[in-house]
């Protein structure tokens, strides 16, 4: 089954026509997983779960941690009153929108309050990374706190680190998930990282609203259009495209524990 594992309906970009938005989404008979950037975004996420096949994930984004509070007791309620909330995120480290020195202190005083709250709960962890210009530290910075953490379970979405990074996180369990950058043509070391990865540790992702695949690039993402990522994958594995459909959907699946 077609698996959006990381999209953002919740979001404002969908407020004008998000009924015919979710329409497409089950006229291609596809699951996707909402993801919360901030306590207000993962209750509209909450809020789709009334919707056939969409899932929840909830959090505070690294890039957010100075505008809120990263309430645990606000989250674990909402994980006690809906079953499709299957994982916790999006949270990590950003290095793009601050620096190290202005916010690595609190994105990690905030992260390791997300990976405990997963582990409490026996749920995956849906991290974000991005380094900065000069600051290209970031997925190293991840690794070392889930290794810290004994964190094992979830994926590294949007996945930008170099192949060494990759080939960590996959020793230490994790996903990694793939977007709309893997049909760019100058996306060669992500694809190289596709070409490579384990069958069973790869996610396909839109990331919409951001993110658009060729040939919708420039244009607002939707989760439908996690087909051109599969289908680029196909191209680059020298496989089907319904393989990596059924391949990546059934990962989802297992690690979300998708009902």
């Amino acid at each position: 089954m077609l698996v959006d594992s990381h999209c953002h309906l919740n979001f404002k970009a969908y407020k004008d026509d998000l009924s015919e938005v979710i329409g497409r989404c089950h006229q291609a008979d596809m699951k996707l997983i909402n993801v919360g950037a901030a306590f207000d975004t993962s209750l509209k996420a909450v809020e789709l779960t009334s919707e056939k096949n969409f899932y929840a994930s909830i959090g505070l984004h690294p890039i957010h941690v100075f505008d809120e509070e990263f309430d645990v007791a606000k989250y674990q309620e909402l994980i006690n009153n809906n079953q499709k909330i299957i994982a916790i995120g999006e949270t990590g480290f950003d290095y793009w929108h601050m620096t190290p020195q202005e916010g690595k202190a609190k994105q990690q005083e905030v992260f390791e309050a997300h990976i405990k709250l997963a582990q409490k709960n026996n749920l995956p962890l849906i991290i974000h990374g991005r380094n900065g210009k000069d600051h290209p530290t970031a997925y190293q910075d991840i690794y070392n706190l889930l290794k810290q953490n004994q964190a094992n379970k979830g994926v590294v979405h949007c996945y930008g680190g170099n192949l060494e990074e990759a080939k960590k996180f996959v020793e230490l369990g994790f996903h990694l998930g793939f977007t709309g950058i893997i049909t760019f043509q100058k996306a060669e070391e992500l694809q190289a990282i596709a070409k490579w990865i384990p069958f069973d540790k790869m996610l396909i992702e839109t990331d919409a609203p951001y993110l658009s695949p060729e040939p919708h690039r420039g244009d607002r993402n939707e989760p439908a259009y996690v087909k051109y990522v599969a289908q680029t994958i196909a191209k680059l594995r020298n496989m089907l495209e319904e393989d990596v459909v059924e391949i990546t959907g059934q990962n989802a699946i297992e690690l979300f524990n998708l009902k």
